[in-house]
């Protein structure tokens, strides 16, 4: 098969089933890195959200900082409404961090939708966890997001091949470079919710 034609497939795959899980919410579990808090939280804040496999609906994000520890990234339509919202926090361990993300509710207009299917869907929130565990994984690495890290089994056997695993780097460095584009076009929120150490303090965090 040709490979334009199976990077095109790829995307027709992921992208819808991706755009029907936008109002899930899940943890990551947690990821250790080799570098500290305040590299973690550089990384994060500098990061784009992979758009090009979100589906329709997101067309940027909206990065904040609460405090030391923490990054939120609002995922957000196109008149810059909140879809949802990766919790990132970030814990010294050792010489490195201990970095996990949790994907909750939005503030606002779509919050009672978004807690409600949360609690529905366990197969669409486990590829949206795995969306969210990439985009912090490939940001903290300084690379592009891999497309195929939503499909563990076709990585593996994309990396065992060098000359294929070069071709899908490339696309998914085009893939990411128009990702940014995309959301450059946009504008961001004057007011995402997170604007102080109080309101992150106050959210409900159902524990």
């Amino acid at each position: 098969m040709n490979f334009t034609v199976l990077k095109i497939r790829l995307l027709m795959m992921l992208a819808p089933a991706l755009a029907g899980v936008l109002w899930l919410g899940w943890s990551s579990g947690g990821a250790f890195y080799e570098k500290t808090p305040a590299e973690v939280q550089a990384s994060l804040m500098a990061a784009h959200v992979p758009v090009h496999v979100l589906g329709e609906h997101v067309k940027s994000s909206h990065v904040t900082a609460p405090d030391e520890r923490t990054v939120i990234t609002a995922l957000l339509d196109e008149n810059s409404n909140e879809l949802m919202r990766f919790v990132t926090t970030i814990e010294p361990d050792g010489t490195g961090s201990f970095v996990d993300t949790e994907i909750i509710a939005p503030e606002g207009e779509n919050a009672e939708r978004a807690r409600g299917a949360m609690q529905q869907n366990a197969l669409a929130v486990n590829l949206l966890e795995m969306v969210a565990e990439e985009h912090v994984a490939s940001a903290i690495d300084g690379r592009a997001f891999n497309m195929l890290a939503l499909n563990p089994a076709a990585n593996a056997m994309v990396q065992a091949q060098p000359e294929l695993a070069a071709q899908i780097d490339q696309a998914n460095r085009s893939a990411d470079e128009w990702s940014r584009i995309e959301q450059d076009s946009f504008s961001e929120p004057v007011d995402d919710g997170w604007n102080t150490e109080s309101d992150y303090a106050a959210h409900d965090w159902g524990s």
